[in-house]
């Protein structure tokens, strides 16, 4: 019996852990990613947010051209060279200069290094080619 209560405790552990319980979970969402995801879905709050943390030039300005686009959700993290990429998928909503782009699932990494976005990476449509 007392096997059972050691096996019951450690599950209990680590679904704690795996829920993200602080000191348990990986890597943090840096403060300004939550503030990005936070005002994603409308393009001027995108924008204001990535202009607040990414210099002239890294952020691409297609992620600027539709208008609504869902709250993203961040599918992978990971640190390299001091660098914390997260990777996001993000529906697009409303794209009036793009109608073919809605529907689409888009899928971007973004690096983030000492406060600041240091990187951009666009991975594509889930699904296909979308040109804006």
């Amino acid at each position: 019996m007392g096997k059972y209560r050691f096996g019951a405790a450690a599950w209990f552990l680590a679904a704690i852990c795996l829920a993200g319980i602080p000191g348990c979970s990986g890597t943090k969402i840096v403060p300004g990613m939550t503030e990005l995801i936070d005002n994603f879905q409308d393009r001027a709050q995108r924008a204001t947010v990535l202009g607040k943390y990414a210099a002239p030039g890294i952020v691409p300005e297609e992620l600027a051209v539709c208008e609504i686009m869902s709250k993203p959700v961040i599918t992978k993290t990971e640190v390299k060279e001091g660098t914390t990429y997260y990777t996001l998928e993000s529906h697009v909503e409303k794209c009036e200069q793009s109608p073919a782009a809605v529907g689409t699932t888009r899928i971007f990494a973004i690096g983030w290094k000492d406060g600041k976005i240091e990187k951009f990476v666009w991975g594509g449509p889930k699904g296909g080619k979308v040109e804006y």
